[in-house]
């Protein structure tokens, strides 16, 4: 960071310090290190399509939603880890066993198979998110 030389003031409501107040608290920021931040936001006229095909688009995600795809990917991990460890059983088998008992296997496959349709639907409920931000007018229009 700079060494910050300019002093600026404006007038603003009750309401609006109060919320300047309560946001950059529950940030854990000083009035004017969020009111820096905002001002740094590379925020696009909607109107001009050149500059948001440029990729000048931001989108804000709250922290629910956050939260809802960051523990999606966690269980996408978690099934996934459990599909390989499955498939490395009957990896085992198969190299140090000299063989794999057909029974074994159809339970291992079976399991891996399982795991890995949670892994989809993991996918499929994060591209969905992802999804309707994308859709949504709000951020783009």
């Amino acid at each position: 960071m700079g060494v910050y030389t300019c002093t600026i003031s404006c007038r603003m409501t009750e309401e609006d310090r109060q919320l300047l107040d309560q946001r950059a608290e529950s940030l854990e920021l000083a009035n004017s290190e969020a009111i820096r931040a905002l001002l740094r936001l590379p925020i696009a006229d909607p109107d001009d399509l050149v500059a948001i095909d440029a990729g000048s688009r931001v989108v804000v995600i709250d922290a629910k939603t956050m939260g809802r795809i960051n523990r999606e990917l966690i269980r996408w991990g978690r099934h996934y880890n459990q599909a390989v460890r499955a498939l490395n059983t009957i990896a085992m088998f198969a190299r140090n066993k000299g063989g794999i008992d057909p029974q074994v296997a159809k339970v291992q496959l079976t399991k891996a198979a399982s795991e890995l349709e949670l892994v989809q639907g993991s996918v499929e409920e994060i591209k969905d998110m992802v999804q309707a931000v994308h859709e949504s007018e709000r951020f783009w229009r």
